[in-house]
């Protein structure tokens, strides 16, 4: 089966190289297919690194092909919003100062949010009342504990779409000869994945402050 799969992406790499793209448009067109390509090539390669089965590794091959197909998709798509690769980077540079920024609120205010739940906890540790209006208080503040780790879960999903978006520009960026450009975006992909750090911590603190709860 291993073989079969390597097989099918050699193939497909072979005639993607003998219909190299000769305009913009057409390597727009490429990218999806490129970035399957590369995804399962190197997914494939760090799965047999790491010792996995050959069962294990065929399906990281392919679940990794996925993902790359899917950026591939992405750049597709939105290069297809511009006139030109110039406007591409540029415009694409300022979506990720934006995408990031956003998150950066969203992780400022969750860390309030998970200090203010903490002092709650606390207090409902404290607290030896068994009194209906206590048990209803209880159960509300885990529903919202419970909502807070729902919403980290879907933005870190999220968050991690986008950089693996950001990763694939900085890749294309590397070749456009745009040291400056190059330098921002590599700003933001740290950025980013500083954040998406910080909102995992976040949400294991949730959890913990669950776990403590009767």
């Amino acid at each position: 089966m291993l073989k079969q799969l390597s097989l099918v992406i050699v193939t497909a790499f072979m005639l993607s190289c003998t219909n190299m793209p000769n305009s913009a448009g057409d390597l727009a067109q490429n990218e999806a297919l490129q970035g399957g390509l590369l995804g399962g090539l190197l997914c494939g390669g760090a799965a047999k690194l790491a010792g996995l089965n050959r069962e294990q590794i065929v399906i990281a091959t392919a679940g990794c092909a996925g993902i790359g197909a899917i950026v591939g998709k992405q750049l597709r798509d939105r290069r297809e919003k511009y006139a030109s690769d110039e406007e591409f980077f540029i415009g694409e540079i300022k979506a990720a100062q934006l995408f990031n920024s956003e998150q950066a609120v969203y992780k400022e205010r969750l860390i309030t949010e998970v200090n203010d739940l903490r002092i709650e906890n606390q207090e409902f540790l404290r607290s030896q009342q068994a009194g209906k209006s206590f048990r209803t208080r209880l159960a509300r503040h885990k529903e919202t504990i419970n909502d807070k780790q729902q919403q980290a879960k879907t933005e870190i999903s999220k968050m991690q779409e986008e950089l693996k978006f950001q990763e694939a520009l900085y890749t294309k960026l590397k070749n456009a000869n745009s040291p400056s450009r190059l330098a921002n975006l590599q700003n933001e992909v740290g950025k980013l994945r500083d954040i998406i750090a910080e909102v995992e911590e976040l949400q294991l603190q949730l959890a913990d402050l669950n776990d403590k709860l009767i």
